[in-house]
């Protein structure tokens, strides 16, 4: 009777921490391919956004959904973190270190991005009423 009450008992604890490894494993690696995703786009686009006059209002649309998205890549990933944790991370290798890690450098690609993001310069950058320039001269 006990060894079959033993059984029962560790057949249910495997059973979450296999989920939440999985789990972690899944939205850690999303969160890393949405990082990474999110940096490549910002180093093609955001050189170019200072040069983008007449199209200044899509330009800083995009440039802040990518700073949107490096804010949402933050709880995303303390989630497969936390996710990778419970399932046991720390002690015994598998799915869940691997989501944990995955996590691990999501954050400090979303906090780097999330910096930078909001320590750039945006002096030349704005909407298109403030930077519409038809060229006349204003009466005198």
């Amino acid at each position: 009777m006990g060894a079959a009450e033993l059984d029962s008992e560790s057949a249910e604890t495997t059973r979450p921490a296999r989920g939440l490894a999985i789990a972690s494993l899944a939205i850690g690696a999303a969160g890393l391919t949405l990082a990474v995703a999110t940096w490549a786009a910002w180093l093609i686009v955001r050189p170019q956004v200072v040069s983008a006059w007449a199209h200044s209002w899509v330009a800083q649309a995009f440039v802040l959904v990518l700073g949107a998205l490096w804010f949402a890549l933050l709880p995303i990933s303390v989630l497969a973190l936390v996710f990778g944790l419970c399932a046991g991370a720390r002690t015994r290798p598998g799915q869940g270190r691997i989501g944990a890690t995955l996590a691990v450098v999501t954050v400090l690609l979303a906090l780097s991005g999330a910096a930078v993001f909001a320590t750039t310069s945006w002096r030349h950058v704005g909407p298109p009423v403030g930077y519409f320039d038809t060229g006349t001269v204003p009466p005198r």
